[in-house]
Order: structure tokens, then sequence, then C-alpha cells
């Protein structure tokens, strides 16, 4: 993708995306050159970084890293199969075939009450101990 300008006539603005912006900083650069160019021919414009439009209804698990996996489930019954698993899939994730979003959906899967608590500054010593069947 490359570093744009674009003019948005409707709402009167020049918007830039933050690599275009980074680079219009430099006097002398192309980027530099464009945004001059762009308010030379629109005066009246003023001039705007876009910004990007998050979803807010987006489940995150904030804090679900590698570790705090390993260590939930060492500290729930049958850690030693659910932690066969873990390492097998762990594996797979080095070896490039499998990535972080299949291991998350595979533990959450297997312990379901983690996606109910979310993760929003959960400690792992403060995780309730459950039953995991």
């Amino acid at each position: 993708m490359t570093n744009y300008a674009k003019i948005n006539h409707a709402d009167r603005t020049i918007v830039m995306d933050r690599a275009f912006a980074k680079n219009a900083q430099i006097v002398g650069s192309k980027e530099y050159e464009q945004l001059q160019a762009c308010r030379k021919d629109y005066p009246n414009y003023s001039v705007v970084q876009r910004k990007i439009k998050r979803n807010a209804a987006k489940e995150c698990y904030r804090g679900l890293t590698y570790v705090y996996m390993e260590e939930y489930i060492a500290s729930h019954e049958h850690a030693a199969i659910f932690r066969r698993k873990y390492d097998e899939l762990r594996l797979l994730a080095e070896c490039h075939s499998i990535r972080y979003p299949t291991i998350k959906k595979w533990f959450l899967n297997t312990y379901p009450e983690v996606a109910r608590f979310g993760m929003e500054n959960l400690d792992v010593r403060e995780v309730p101990l459950t039953d995991a069947a």
C-alpha cells in the first residue's frame, strides 16, 4: 500500500494516512511536495490525518498470552491432557502451520469460563479454580 493524500470535497478536507503525514514533515520529500500542491490547489480545505475505525463490538482478550494459557492450564484438573494438546499446538505454531488465533480459539473452547470473565486486568493468581471437564 502506498502513502496517500486524498481530497474529500464533501467535508472540505485533505486526508492523509499516518505514513504520509510522517513523511510530509520532512521538507523536500515527495510527500511534502504533494501536500503543498494539495494545499495550493485547495487553500480553504483543512488537512487531517485519517483515523482507523475500531470495531467496539469485537471481543478482545487482552492479556491472553501463551504464558497465561500455560499457567491457567497447569492450575486446572486434567492439566496433563490439555497441556499435551497445548504443547502440540505450540509446536505447530513454531513451524508456522498455525498461528496464535488458532491456539486462542482452542483455549477458549477448552476453558469457556475465560471467555465469560474476559481478560481485562485479570491476574493469573486471581483466576478462580473451577473444574474443566
